[in-house]
């Protein structure tokens, strides 16, 4: 069974030509903002959360921020491709959420790919580690 990957992106383009690279190795389902990413996380929650940086409403900081804020989603890795580097500021608060992997375009697919397969694997260790197994 292929892992499952919530595409949260604002763009339309990007978030297909995302849904189209990925959907050999991962069952791809998508968001256009911040608002609908999180409610269909809670809905159905994906193995890993793959979201742009800079939207409109929620951006990615933030819904990094109400993912790991959720009981339910806290072990869900997150991972940021964005056009810009990371923000100053999310280094410098300890209290900030960090995504598992922060990624900046343009990101060749197949480096896409195994960082997505790292951060589920890393998640896979922790959480048997959690769970006493490892």
């Amino acid at each position: 069974m292929k892992p499952k990957v919530l595409i949260v992106e604002n763009s339309w383009t990007m978030r297909e030509t995302l849904r189209l690279l990925l959907s050999g190795e991962f069952d791809c389902m998508v968001a256009p903002d911040g608002e609908a990413g999180l409610a269909h996380a809670l809905a159905e929650p994906p193995d890993v959360l793959l979201s742009d940086v800079n939207m409109e409403g929620i951006d990615g900081y933030e819904l990094c921020r109400r993912v790991r804020a959720e009981p339910s989603l806290v072990h869900l890795p997150v991972v940021f491709v964005s056009g810009y580097p990371p923000r100053a500021d999310a280094d410098l608060d300890p209290a900030q959420p960090r995504p598992d992997a922060y990624l900046v375009k343009p990101v060749k697919p197949p480096y896409l790919i195994a960082q997505l397969h790292a951060v589920l694997q890393r998640t896979r260790v922790d959480t048997a580690k959690a769970a006493g197994e490892g």
